[in-house]
């Protein structure tokens, strides 16, 4: 979960008291401005990412506030240490660190040093997930919507509590594929090879959303369809090509409900009866004051994994904008080339003289890059560029 979701119980109190005839400053407010927060989960199979901010107040302004010079390690019980490197992954900080491969049978804990400060996270144990059974969607007609869903289930009936994120990946094509292009500069019109054509891009997203799920009520360890991610006709991830990969947690009950808490705070918006800041306590303590509050909680997990890929087409639900006119120019519409260039358009196909006859359509309708980027995941399954 992105940092600003944490961030948004203050913005929700915030509409609360904007929204009453009498201000109503809840008790503790002030304790829980700029606090340290610390995001991400120890893997047994994977890269440690570790994220830390701070927490943003009522009435501040701003990005998050990201810190990007610290000591991070996990360390086991038996005081082995494995360090992070600093990197920078969609224009924020992160801390790397190779995990893979560590003994699930030992317990660890993630250790922070901010300036002179240390954190720590308990010593917990690795938790296994069980495989994914399936990924799927479902479709709304009426609201012209796709929702991807996940299915599993634990044979033993011991896992219980599940947590899970995705990376994403989607291709973009755009209504109209060019094979020309017009050079500003020279005010001139080149062909151009399909190698450089702007009709095929991709984007790449990550799950921003809490996904958990207890079974805990049920008689057996079962999860059926619990709901991924919702889009609706004019989302593009799913006009072309659209694939995610699932990670799935076995986590805690403790770190259920402290998700649980999370969840119901930042999607809900809450009220005067939903659980408020103060009550989310994670399982990380500042250990050279141990009086400062953290907001975090580290779970300890052998992932498992599962992608797929959807087709646009079969999905059936993306409809491409209605607002592409082309614009025609020739000798009975002699617009300047550089005039439409610089109102936001972009040429669809050339005649050259002695025709002299060009088509223009918006940018946004030929060239994808506004989309997107022309870099083609490695693991994307068909051949064009």
């Amino acid at each position: 979960m992105k940092a600003k979701s944490l961030n948004i119980f203050f913005v929700s109190i915030a509409l609360l008291i904007a929204g009453c005839i009498k201000p109503f400053i809840p008790t503790g407010m002030d304790s829980m401005e700029s606090l340290i927060v610390i995001e991400g989960d120890i893997m047994q199979n994977d890269t440690t990412r570790i994220t830390i901010s701070r927490s943003l107040g009522i009435n501040e302004e701003g990005g998050i506030g990201y810190i990007s010079t610290s000591t991070v390690w996990v360390e086991s019980e038996k005081g082995t240490k494995y360090y992070a490197v600093s990197a920078l992954r969609r224009n924020k900080p992160i801390f790397l660190i190779n995990t893979i491969g560590i003994d699930p049978a030992l317990k660890y804990k993630l250790c922070v040093k901010i300036q002179s400060k240390l954190y720590e996270s308990e010593l917990i144990p690795v938790l296994i997930s069980p495989p994914i059974d399936s990924i799927g969607y479902t479709k709304d007609i009426e609201k012209k919507s796709a929702t991807f869903y996940v299915n599993t289930h634990d044979p033993d009936n011991k896992t219980t509590y599940y947590k899970w994120f995705f990376n994403e990946n989607w291709e973009i094509q755009s209504q109209f594929q060019s094979f020309f292009e017009y050079i500003p500069l020279t005010k001139t019109v080149l062909p151009i090879t399909f190698s450089r054509n702007r009709y095929y891009c991709w984007s790449s997203g990550v799950s921003s959303s809490i996904l958990i799920e207890s079974t805990s009520g049920l008689s057996a360890d079962v999860v059926y369809q619990k709901p991924l991610v919702s889009m609706g006709s004019s989302d593009r991830r799913i006009s072309a090509l659209y694939s995610m990969e699932l990670f799935q947690m076995a986590i805690s009950e403790e770190a259920y409900k402290y998700w649980d808490n999370i969840r119901k705070n930042s999607d809900q918006i809450g009220g005067i009866f939903s659980p408020q800041p103060s009550e989310i306590k994670g399982n990380i303590k500042c250990i050279t004051d141990p009086s400062e509050k953290v907001i975090g909680y580290i779970c300890a997990s052998k992932t498992s994994k599962k992608r797929i890929f959807a087709k646009g087409e079969d999905i059936g639900v993306y409809e491409y904008p209605n607002n592409c006119e082309v614009v025609t120019v020739n000798s009975e519409n002699p617009v300047p080339l550089a005039d439409l260039w610089d109102s936001g358009m972009d040429i669809v196909s050339f005649i050259p003289p002695p025709f002299s006859e060009s088509f223009w359509a918006s940018k946004r309708c030929v060239d994808c890059r506004i989309y997107g980027t022309k870099s083609k995941p490695s693991f994307w399954p068909n051949d064009h560029i």
